[in-house]
């Protein structure tokens, strides 16, 4: 997984009184972030995918809700936009389960600035996922070798391994005419 930049951000928030929500586009890593941050937690994973999510949280009494968290502290709830009104749920999880962190993911086109401002008001750290920016790209890669500002090699690190493109990989794309430099390494490792 890439580190993200925004992931000790939100790491700072959890704990902190407050529903966490992260929106973005489809398939920039919301769920993966949010997992990631709670890896080692006992937490409830609620998939608003899943049709029976959806119906159990359309409208649920504050009993229920205590009933479907029951001793969880973290709940993580993904797909959120998937369930009618449910900025109203969040809203009773928020107030009246102080002691559980509230977890929320949402595609872009979930409505914040209708949804969830109201009910969430005072309620909610919101953030908003991008794709992979050049810097968590960046990190991801080690330029080790650089000559005379073209680039001559790279290690890319990949779950905690590291893979050395050599010289003479990037040798066969400048044979082709091609200089290798900061400015257009992103275009080459596109190939």
């Amino acid at each position: 997984m890439f580190e993200r930049t925004i992931e000790n951000t939100i790491k700072e928030k959890i704990n902190g009184g407050k529903a966490i929500v992260v929106v973005g586009a489809r398939q920039v890593g919301k769920t993966t972030l949010l997992k990631e941050i709670l890896k080692g937690k006992d937490y409830l994973f609620l998939d608003a995918d899943d049709p029976a999510t959806r119906n159990l949280l359309q409208s649920p009494t504050t009993e229920q809700i205590r009933t479907i968290i029951g001793d969880y502290k973290y709940v993580f709830l993904d797909e959120a936009q998937r369930i009618s009104g449910i900025s109203l749920t969040l809203k009773i999880i928020t107030d009246q389960f102080k002691k559980v962190q509230l977890l929320v993911s949402g595609s872009s086109s979930f409505d914040l600035g209708n949804e969830l401002n109201e009910p969430l008001t005072g309620r909610k750290w919101e953030y908003e996922l991008f794709p992979i920016s050049w810097e968590e790209y960046e990190n991801k890669i080690d330029f080790v070798e650089e000559n005379n500002g073209q680039i001559t090699g790279f290690e890319f690190k990949w779950n905690n391994r590291k893979t050395r493109f050599p010289q003479n990989f990037m040798e066969s794309y400048k044979a082709e005419g091609q200089v290798i430099d900061r400015n257009n390494f992103r275009e080459f490792v596109k190939i």
